[in-house]
């Protein structure tokens, strides 16, 4: 039976997850042939595969991306292969069907054996480009390994905590034994995609790089959330600060203040506030103005409404207060981010 925690904190998330914007996923299918290693720098990984992979977003990169950042992932569509990063210690074994995002963009290894050397992939992809069906061979003559990779672009990392809060390294596990069937069914929809020549390939994969990253994040959240133990994931676990958190989510236009919060959730106006800070690493109300630029960034993508409504939605008096803090944080005016993103 659900606790009325466990809803607002459901709701609070089902908000989140469905506020992720992905866009500019690019994918490319690589047959690595053991010994094979490759370096993959994922700053710039997304961008570059592009010169080199057929199904492409059709989307380019825009100025007023609301804090664009890079992330990347693989698909191991067949065979198995090690992963290392500087940021998780020790070598993760990878299996057919395995899923790893990488939402920090952080440089990581892949290779047939934890002792094998590296080359940058996309040096390797210079040397020995694609075939004409989107494939690369690299590596020996042993044993192949399958991959698939993606690059993708989030449009809003500042606004949106959960996506600020995600590890260097999301694993989902795919195989028959004891693996996510989601995974498997999704991933099996892509790949005949990739193998495809219909109409409107390069939609239906970049609606399924979607699911994949966000069945990813809540396959997370089902392992991590409740033994959080610090940032965002664990303060929304707390009875108190975690409703403070759902409260400003669902009514971000409210004129909030600490001592209204702290009244909220039974705490004095210190107490609240020093907890809120130590747990979410911000004050309440600079919490709340991300809140609000965030909502108020996705009524401007939406919707046409002028910019005197917005405002109001989002819980500015003026019009020009609105604008002087939506500049400040996001480097953008409202009128320049609605322009970039008209139609995505």
């Amino acid at each position: 039976m659900k606790t009325d925690a466990d809803s607002w904190r459901e709701t609070l998330l089902d908000d989140l997850l469905g506020s992720i914007r992905v866009r500019s996923s690019v994918f490319l299918r690589a047959a690595l042939g053991a010994p094979w290693g490759v370096t993959v720098d994922a700053k710039t990984y997304g961008d570059a595969l592009l010169q080199f992979r057929r199904v492409k977003s059709q989307s380019p990169t825009r100025n007023g991306s609301e804090g664009s950042q890079r992330a990347c992932f693989h698909i191991v569509a067949a065979g198995s292969c090690w992963l290392q990063m500087r940021s998780v210690p020790g070598a993760i074994r990878l299996a057919a069907g395995d899923f790893v995002a990488f939402p920090q963009a952080d440089l990581h290894r892949m290779r047939d054996a934890p002792i094998t050397s590296t080359s940058n992939l996309l040096d390797l992809l210079r040397a020995s480009p694609p075939s004409s069906n989107g494939e690369v061979r690299l590596g020996g003559i042993g044993s192949v390994t399958r991959i698939v990779c993606g690059g993708m672009r989030f449009d809003n990392v500042k606004t949106n905590p959960l996506l600020a809060a995600l590890p260097p390294l999301i694993h989902v596990k795919g195989s028959e034994q004891g693996g996510a069937q989601w995974l498997r069914l999704t991933v099996r929809h892509l790949l005949d995609e990739l193998d495809s020549d219909r109409p409107g390939v390069e939609a239906v994969v970049t609606r399924l790089a979607d699911i994949l990253f966000i069945g990813a994040v809540r396959s997370y959240l089902d392992q991590e959330l409740a033994s959080a133990e610090s940032g965002w994931l664990a303060a929304i676990q707390d009875q108190q600060i975690g409703r403070a958190i759902a409260l400003l989510h669902s009514n971000p236009a409210r004129p909030w203040t600490v001592a209204a919060l702290a009244d909220e959730v039974a705490l004095s106006r210190s107490a609240f506030a020093g907890k809120f800070t130590r747990l979410v690493g911000e004050p309440p109300l600079r919490y709340l103005t991300r809140v609000r630029l965030g909502a108020a960034a996705r009524r401007l993508r939406g919707t046409n409404d002028k910019l005197l409504v917005v405002a109001a939605a989002a819980g500015y008096d003026s019009a020009a207060a609105f604008t002087r803090a939506f500049e400040r944080y996001l480097g953008v005016t409202p009128g320049e981010y609605r322009r970039a993103h008209r139609g995505s």
